[in-house]
C-alpha cells in the first residue's frame, strides 16, 4: 500500500515537472507577448516577458533589446529610475558596441531630469535667444 502511494506521488511530481518545463515559450513568442503587453500599457507583464527572454535565452537574438527595454519601461513608463539605471548599465556593460549603447548611456545621464534640463534643449534655447 505504501509503495503504491509513493509510486503515485512520484508519478504526479514527475508529471508536474514535465508540464512546467514544456510550457516554456520560444524566444520570439516571449518577445511578441512582451510587445503586445507593452502596447496595451501592461508594463508589469511586458517586464516579465522581457525578463523571461533574458532568463531562458541569454544569448538569443532578442536578449540585447530585451535588456534595453527593461531599462526603458522602468525609466519612461514606471519612473523607477534606480531600476532603469541598473538595466541600462547592464546593457552598456554587456553590449558596448550595440547600436543602442549610446542611447542607453544617454538615458543613464538624463534619468529623471525635466525636459528643460536636457543639454540639447538648453543649447537650442541659447541659440534662439541669440538671434
Amino acid at each position: 500500500m505504501i509503495k503504491s502511494r509513493v509510486l503515485i506521488l512520484t508519478a504526479i511530481i514527475f508529471s508536474i515537472m514535465v508540464l512546467a518545463c514544456s510550457s516554456k515559450l520560444s524566444e520570439e513568442e516571449y518577445y511578441e507577448k512582451a510587445k503586445e503587453a507593452y502596447s496595451k500599457e501592461q508594463y508589469a507583464q511586458a517586464l516579465d516577458y522581457f525578463k523571461k527572454i533574458l532568463e531562458y535565452y541569454p544569448q538569443g537574438k532578442r536578449a540585447a533589446e530585451s535588456l534595453f527595454m527593461l531599462g526603458f519601461i522602468n525609466a519612461n513608463d514606471l519612473k523607477k529610475y534606480d531600476e532603469a539605471k541598473k538595466y541600462y548599465q547592464q546593457f552598456v556593460d554587456k553590449y558596448p558596441d550595440h547600436e543602442l549603447a549610446d542611447d542607453a548611456q544617454y538615458e543613464i545621464k538624463t534619468l529623471g531630469k525635466d525636459l528643460d534640463e536636457l543639454p540639447f534643449l538648453k543649447e537650442m534655447g541659447a541659440d534662439s535667444t541669440s538671434q
